[in-house]
């Protein structure tokens, strides 16, 4: 037997055999170790949410407008199958990274009623995702447009239900990038922007993600009602846990907590 080690010539027209066989499987090996890293890459990458910001175009609702326990318009949304209404609570914000409680105080002074007693019409720019809406008041107080007497408060009765104290697991994040204006709007890489839209009076929203990834979202108040913007702000997107009492809004969820109950995971 010969002992002789192949050797290739690069102006030969074919290379040895044993060369040859080694190329064509370090090739393959490495076009399966690419296709098996490209996947890898692609399978743990997080997947942007379906929100949507209707950036530049401004929609007219008419509604009734309260301030509690964070400002809304409560809007008529269609009819049930028996004809009755139905209703969609809409989250108010401001222009910017700004809560909408500025604008909505000199709209009240401007229709010199409080809110309760007349159906105002507010324009702005929508922001939505998973059925949860916000509309931003893209002209601060030159939203309002107009308003008119309130026929039947029965209408808009709020639906709450308490649901007692209750402990969660998720992330603290600012609605208004999370749903639509930011992609991503969560996570470490939004952190310092989700805390200024939060320090602006955005109100700030626990995010809890199933198994499935499927998600529910809570506003962030105080144990008595209070806001607890400036106190939640070192959590902002840290996956913490909270404990507090949950109630339902009509469709939204809010925790009131005590901030001391606020912990990293």
């Amino acid at each position: 037997m010969s002992d002789k080690k192949e050797f290739y010539i690069g102006y030969l027209p074919k290379a040895p055999k044993g060369i040859s066989r080694f190329t064509v499987v370090a090739v393959l090996m490495f076009f399966i170790l690419l296709a098996a890293s490209a996947y890898v890459v692609v399978s743990n990458q997080t997947t942007i949410n379906n929100g949507s910001f209707e950036y530049g175009e401004l929609t007219e609702v008419e509604g009734l407008v309260y301030m509690g326990p964070q400002p809304f318009i409560k809007v008529i949304d269609g009819e049930d199958l028996n004809g009755y209404p139905v209703f969609k609570n809409i989250l108010l914000i401001n222009f910017g990274k700004h809560g909408a409680t500025p604008s909505l105080e000199k709209i009240r002074s401007e229709i010199a009623l409080t809110f309760d007693r007349v159906y105002v019409k507010l324009r702005g720019t929508l922001i939505y995702h998973n059925g949860t809406t916000l509309l931003e008041l893209t002209e601060n107080e030159k939203s309002y447009i107009s308003y008119r007497p309130l026929v039947d408060k029965s209408l808009y009765l709020k639906d709450v239900q308490d649901f007692g104290v209750q402990t969660l697991t998720g992330e603290i994040i600012d609605p208004k990038c999370y749903f639509g204006s930011m992609k991503p709007g969560e996570g470490k890489p939004h952190k310092s922007c989700a805390g200024l839209c939060i320090s602006g009076g955005i109100p700030p929203m626990y995010v809890v993600k199933n198994d499935q990834g499927k998600a529910d979202y809570y506003l962030i108040m105080g144990e008595n009602g209070q806001r607890l913007n400036e106190e939640v702000i070192p959590y902002v997107s840290d996956v913490t846990t909270i404990s507090g009492r949950v109630e339902t809004l009509d469709e939204w969820k809010v925790v009131y907590v005590d901030p001391n109950n606020i912990n990293r995971e």
